[in-house]
């Protein structure tokens, strides 16, 4: 087991979880706010940006921490 934080909470996860899995069991599977149920965020891992199209290939590890943001525009 590892454990990963998003938005500063703890999540336990098998080892192995990639990005996508746990976004669809804890974000998308209603465990957290509402409106993070919808795609209007991106995520930091770590600090870096994540591009949607590598959520499947990244591979979590322990003490990782997720940031969902809602994306701002700016000028």
């Amino acid at each position: 087991m590892i454990t990963i934080r998003i938005n500063d909470r703890p999540i336990n996860l098998t080892k192995n979880s990639t990005l996508s899995q746990v976004l669809e069991q804890h974000v998308h599977g209603q465990k957290t706010e509402p409106e993070l149920n919808q795609q209007g965020f991106v995520i930091a891992l770590n600090q870096n940006f994540v591009p949607r199209s590598q959520y499947p290939t990244t591979l979590l590890n322990d003490n990782d921490h997720i940031e969902l943001l809602s994306p701002m525009a700016g000028g």
